[in-house]
Protein backbone atom coordinates (compact mmCIF):
# COMPACT_ATOMS: atom_id res chain seq x y z
CA UNK A 1 0.00 0.00 0.00
CA UNK A 2 1.43 3.38 -0.91
CA UNK A 3 1.87 6.03 1.74
CA UNK A 4 -0.62 8.88 2.04
CA UNK A 5 -1.14 12.07 3.98
CA UNK A 6 -3.80 11.70 6.69
CA UNK A 7 -4.26 15.48 6.96
CA UNK A 8 -4.55 15.83 3.19
CA UNK A 9 -7.31 13.21 3.16
CA UNK A 10 -9.02 15.06 6.01
CA UNK A 11 -9.40 18.27 3.99
CA UNK A 12 -12.57 16.97 2.36
CA UNK A 13 -13.99 15.70 5.64
CA UNK A 14 -16.42 18.39 6.74
CA UNK A 15 -19.48 16.63 8.14
CA UNK A 16 -19.17 15.81 11.86
CA UNK A 17 -19.60 12.30 13.24
CA UNK A 18 -19.31 10.66 9.80
CA UNK A 19 -16.19 8.47 10.04
CA UNK A 20 -14.10 7.73 6.95
CA UNK A 21 -12.03 4.55 7.08
CA UNK A 22 -8.40 5.05 6.05
CA UNK A 23 -6.86 1.65 6.87
CA UNK A 24 -7.84 -1.95 7.53
CA UNK A 25 -5.69 -3.78 10.10
CA UNK A 26 -5.67 -7.58 9.79
CA UNK A 27 -9.34 -7.58 8.78
CA UNK A 28 -10.37 -7.23 12.43
CA UNK A 29 -9.53 -3.61 13.23
CA UNK A 30 -9.59 -0.36 11.35
CA UNK A 31 -8.38 3.21 11.54
CA UNK A 32 -10.63 6.06 10.56
CA UNK A 33 -10.81 9.83 10.68
CA UNK A 34 -13.76 11.65 12.13
CA UNK A 35 -14.68 15.29 12.61
CA UNK A 36 -16.24 16.32 15.89
CA UNK A 37 -18.57 19.29 16.28
CA UNK A 38 -21.29 19.61 18.90
CA UNK A 39 -22.42 16.82 21.21
CA UNK A 40 -22.68 13.15 20.28
CA UNK A 41 -24.91 10.61 22.00
CA UNK A 42 -23.83 8.78 25.16
CA UNK A 43 -22.84 5.23 24.20
CA UNK A 44 -20.48 2.34 24.93
CA UNK A 45 -18.72 -0.36 22.91
CA UNK A 46 -17.87 -4.01 23.50
CA UNK A 47 -14.19 -3.33 22.71
CA UNK A 48 -11.62 -0.60 23.44
CA UNK A 49 -11.48 2.55 21.30
CA UNK A 50 -8.30 4.63 20.83
CA UNK A 51 -8.68 8.31 19.87
CA UNK A 52 -5.83 10.62 18.77
CA UNK A 53 -6.69 14.31 18.24
CA UNK A 54 -5.08 15.69 15.07
CA UNK A 55 -6.67 19.16 15.16
CA UNK A 56 -8.63 21.08 17.78
CA UNK A 57 -9.82 19.54 21.03
CA UNK A 58 -12.75 17.58 22.40
CA UNK A 59 -14.23 16.99 25.80
CA UNK A 60 -14.95 13.34 26.51
CA UNK A 61 -17.62 12.69 29.08
CA UNK A 62 -16.67 9.23 30.31
CA UNK A 63 -18.21 7.39 33.25
CA UNK A 64 -19.67 10.69 34.58
CA UNK A 65 -16.30 12.55 34.38
CA UNK A 66 -15.21 15.18 31.84
CA UNK A 67 -11.76 14.83 30.24
CA UNK A 68 -10.37 17.37 27.77
CA UNK A 69 -8.31 15.85 24.94
CA UNK A 70 -6.30 18.43 22.97
CA UNK A 71 -4.44 18.41 19.68
CA UNK A 72 -1.56 15.95 19.89
CA UNK A 73 -3.11 14.06 22.82
CA UNK A 74 -4.81 10.68 22.85
CA UNK A 75 -7.23 8.72 24.96
CA UNK A 76 -8.10 5.07 25.36
CA UNK A 77 -11.81 4.50 25.99
CA UNK A 78 -12.07 1.10 27.71
CA UNK A 79 -14.67 -1.41 26.56
CA UNK A 80 -17.98 -0.96 28.35
CA UNK A 81 -17.32 2.64 29.40
CA UNK A 82 -20.25 4.98 28.84
CA UNK A 83 -18.83 7.93 26.92
CA UNK A 84 -19.91 10.98 24.96
CA UNK A 85 -17.63 13.19 22.86
CA UNK A 86 -18.39 16.91 22.92
CA UNK A 87 -16.80 19.64 20.86
CA UNK A 88 -17.50 23.37 21.05
CA UNK A 89 -15.90 24.15 17.68
CA UNK A 90 -14.46 21.63 15.23
CA UNK A 91 -11.91 18.88 15.85
CA UNK A 92 -10.37 16.09 13.81
CA UNK A 93 -9.40 12.70 15.23
CA UNK A 94 -7.75 9.51 14.12
CA UNK A 95 -9.54 6.57 15.74
CA UNK A 96 -8.53 2.91 16.03
CA UNK A 97 -11.08 0.31 17.00
CA UNK A 98 -12.36 -3.19 16.35
CA UNK A 99 -14.46 -3.43 13.19
CA UNK A 100 -18.21 -3.53 13.74
CA UNK A 101 -18.38 -1.09 16.64
CA UNK A 102 -19.87 1.61 14.38
CA UNK A 103 -22.60 -0.83 13.34
CA UNK A 104 -23.45 -1.29 17.01
CA UNK A 105 -24.02 2.47 17.10
CA UNK A 106 -26.26 2.41 14.02
CA UNK A 107 -28.35 -0.43 15.43
CA UNK A 108 -27.42 -2.86 12.63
Amino acid sequence: MPKFSVLKQARGLEQPFRPVEIADLDGKYHAFMVRYSGDYITHSHTADEFIYILEGSIEMEIDSKMVEVRQGESMLVPAGSMHRPRCKNMALALVFEKKGLQKQMDGD
